[in-house]
């Protein structure tokens, strides 16, 4: 009798082990998960680069950004994608647009089940135009200048998944002219969201 009550206690608690594996958090490093979902060989990604900022301050400047992109994954973590970047900024009477676009290439490596990471480097075809005005005595001489570049853009994001289909990421990145007569870097950090399906 004995041991047929110390079976049935062993019984139960071992379903009850296997329900509490089951049903632990999600968000724990279990091999799955949002993360590990992500990168898969025939995924395309919709993201933008930048989100997208307007603004007006009290020093009469305003500009505008965005720099819409798309990512496809040709094998297992490996993405090839490209992007469109705009911006335009003014003040006063000076203002300044830069239009670019190029390709890339990148490589996910998952972390966790929510967490990953995705550099990207590529080059792109830039081109920018700055206009200014100056008061010479009673007379405004305006003036335009232009400059053409191909650059160079690294972003290595870390991205965090919160749900299948969808992430944000934020990370450093640089974007060096290579060519040019004005040749311009920038650098800082740079927000990313998106999300991803199968195709």
């Amino acid at each position: 009798m004995r041991m047929r009550y110390f079976a049935i206690v062993t019984c139960l608690a071992g379903l009850f082990a296997v329900q509490g594996a089951a049903a632990q958090d999600p968000t724990q490093d279990t091999g799955g998960g949002p993360a590990r979902n992500f990168g898969s060989k025939g995924q395309l990604a919709f993201l933008s680069d930048n989100t997208l900022d307007i603004r007006h301050s009290t020093d009469d400047v305003s500009s505008i950004q965005f720099a819409p992109a798309a990512d496809y994954f040709v094998i297992d973590n490996l993405s090839i994608g490209g992007f469109i970047g705009f911006a335009y900024a003014q003040a006063g009477n000076n203002d300044g647009w830069r239009f670019s676009i190029g390709p890339r290439v990148g490589y996910n490596i998952a972390l966790t089940n929510t967490v990953s990471f995705w550099p990207k480097i590529g080059l792109a075809y830039a081109h920018s135009s700055a206009g200014f005005s100056v008061e010479q005595g009673d007379v405004d001489v305006s003036s335009r200048e232009s400059n053409d570049a191909i650059a160079l853009n690294l972003f290595v994001p870390v991205m965090f998944h919160p749900a299948v289909h969808f992430f944000l990421g934020l990370g450093p990145y640089l974007d060096a002219d290579l060519s040019g007569e004005d040749r311009v870097t920038a650098f800082g950090l740079k927000l990313t969201v998106g999300g991803w399906l199968d195709v």
